[in-house]
C-alpha cells in the first residue's frame, strides 16, 4: 500500500498541491501573468504656453500645428502608458487642448479630458482604449506611437528622451535630422 501511494506521487500525471507550490514549473507549462490594470488618472494642471513644445507631423499641407506640454509628459511604470497633454492649434489660432495616453504595447491611445474654455480639463464623456489608426486631423498620435514616443518594438522611450525626440526630430523615413 504504501508503494502505490509512492508510485502516485511520483506520478507526471499527480502532483500534489504542496509540490505545485514549492517547485517552479520546469515542464513547459503556461504560468499566467496578472492581467494589465490601469492606474487611476489624475489630471496635470491646465498647459502653460511657455512649456509648450511644437512637434512636427509626418503629413503633408497639415492643417494645424501640434504642441505638447514639456511639463506634463509622464510615464507611469506601474502600467507603462505615457500620459500628455496636447493642443491642436488651427491656422485661426483656435486651440483644442486635449489629455491622452497612449499604449505602446497594444498601440492604442485613450482620450481622459478635454480642455475647456475656463483653462481646466473636463472628464471625457467616453473614454476607452481605442486602436491608432491613420487619421488626417488626429495623426500626432499616429506620429507619437511611431516616431516620438515607441519603439519597433512596442516599448516606451523614457521621457527625457521621447522629449529630445520631439525638440530635435529626425527624418520620418529614419535618413536623418529635419532641420537644415
Amino acid at each position: 500500500m504504501a508503494l502505490t501511494a509512492i508510485l502516485l506521487i511520483t506520478s507526471p500525471d499527480y502532483v500534489s498541491a504542496e509540490q505545485e507550490n514549492d517547485e517552479p514549473d520546469l515542464g513547459g507549462g503556461f504560468i499566467e501573468s496578472k492581467p494589465w490594470q490601469e492606474t487611476d488618472v489624475v489630471f496635470p494642471a491646465f498647459p502653460n504656453a511657455d512649456d509648450m513644445i511644437k512637434v512636427e507631423v509626418d503629413r503633408i499641407n497639415m492643417p494645424f500645428n501640434v504642441y505638447v506640454d514639456e511639463k506634463n509628459l509622464m510615464i507611469l511604470p506601474e502600467d507603462g502608458v505615457v500620459r500628455y497633454t496636447v493642443v491642436i492649434q488651427s491656422s485661426s489660432g483656435a486651440n483644442n487642448v486635449i489629455y491622452e495616453g497612449i499604449r505602446c504595447r497594444t498601440g492604442q491611445y485613450r482620450t481622459y479630458a478635454y480642455g475647456t474654455y475656463d483653462k481646466k480639463f473636463s472628464k471625457a464623456v467616453t473614454s476607452e482604449w481605442k486602436d491608432i489608426e491613420e487619421n488626417e486631423f488626429m495623426v500626432h498620435r499616429e506620429n507619437f506611437l511611431n516616431y516620438y514616443m515607441c519603439n519597433k518594438q512596442g516599448e516606451l522611450y523614457p521621457v527625457d528622451e521621447i522629449l529630445n525626440r520631439i525638440k530635435y526630430p529626425t527624418d520620418f523615413q529614419d535618413s536623418g535630422d529635419m532641420s537644415d
